[in-house]
């Protein structure tokens, strides 16, 4: 019988060869751990919006979406970082937006006061608020057109003539006196129309000498730098009348008071009476007792 001895060193050498082929072909793993990096936010101006975004920390290299939300009359701008090259980049213009976090990183939404009439200037400087598209405007958005509610040389418009650019204004806040000379009557102060309030104050003051009337206050009056105001006519406070909601409501945005009081106008009812405005209870025109307190909303020219 032939002896197979031989073979059992070969099949040593095989079985080494084999474990140092699987040793040399096994795939070594290697564990790689992503650094993580933080995000801080901010607004500016400071409390004119708010940032909304996922909770960090964030791994390097993911994509973090954050959106910008503004108060009533502030409009998101922009974004702004002190990693991120937003200054080439389209998507800084953008909200929501999303950008990859590879630093530590510093976000700022940037907010600007709303431009409702898209001429260029903010509402918040701006004194004409209803510019007509395509007009050309000053730096504080007026154009040539006047319309009711811009705020123009002193005062808000209340009326306009068939140019557009000549007008009334009226102060921005209001005082309290009585019309005075109850009992006298003034001649020539009784003219009701647009256009006649200036001249009915100069016919009171020739004739009522009586400190601390209307007319008087109104005809002294400094108010936003500018010295030629007067009582309005009838006709003239009818527009303030009309307009009382608009005119209200830009009085107290520039710093002024609403209209909500019974008023005066400089046209002389009879005697012992004058006509005046009811702003309060919202009925229109009556008399009044010369004596009777009131308040008066100085208007003009501009």
């Amino acid at each position: 019988m032939m002896s197979h001895s031989f073979f059992k060193p070969l099949g040593l050498f095989t079985v080494m060869i084999t474990i140092l082929l699987f040793i040399s072909c096994k795939e070594e793993v290697v564990t790689v751990t992503l650094k993580e990096y933080s995000l801080s936010t901010s607004v500016s101006p400071e409390n004119t919006g708010s940032i909304s975004v996922v909770s960090g920390p964030y791994e390097e290299g993911s994509t973090v979406t954050i959106e910008a939300t503004s108060i009533k009359n502030y409009v998101f701008k922009n974004w702004e970082s002190d990693t991120i090259n937003w200054a080439t980049d389209s998507s800084a213009l953008m909200n929501p937006t999303d950008f990859i976090i590879n630093f530590n990183t510093k976000i700022t939404a940037v907010f600007q006061y709303e431009d409702l009439d898209n001429d260029g200037v903010n509402d918040n400087v701006d004194n004409c608020l209803d510019t007509p598209s395509n007009e050309t405007v000053d730096s504080l958005g007026c154009g040539i057109s006047a319309f009711i509610g811009d705020f123009r040389e002193g005062g808000i418009v209340i009326w306009v003539d068939d140019t557009s650019q000549r007008g009334l204004v009226c102060d921005i806040t209001d005082y309290a006196a009585i019309w005075g000379c109850n009992g006298t009557e003034i001649v020539g102060a009784d003219s009701l129309t647009v256009g006649s309030g200036l001249q009915n104050t100069k016919d009171i003051l020739a004739t009522c000498q009586t400190a601390g009337i209307a007319a008087r206050l109104a005809n002294d009056l400094v108010a936003q730098k500018y010295t030629d105001w007067y009582l309005p006519s009838k006709e003239e406070f009818r527009y303030i009348w009309l307009n009382s909601f608009i005119i209200s409501e830009r009085s107290i945005a520039l710093g002024g008071k609403g209209l909500d009081a019974y008023y005066w106008t400089s046209s002389e009812h009879d005697a012992d009476h004058a006509w005046c405005w009811d702003l309060k209870f919202g009925a229109d025109d009556h008399s009044y007792s010369k004596e009777t307190p009131a308040r008066f909303r100085a208007v003009r020219n501009f």
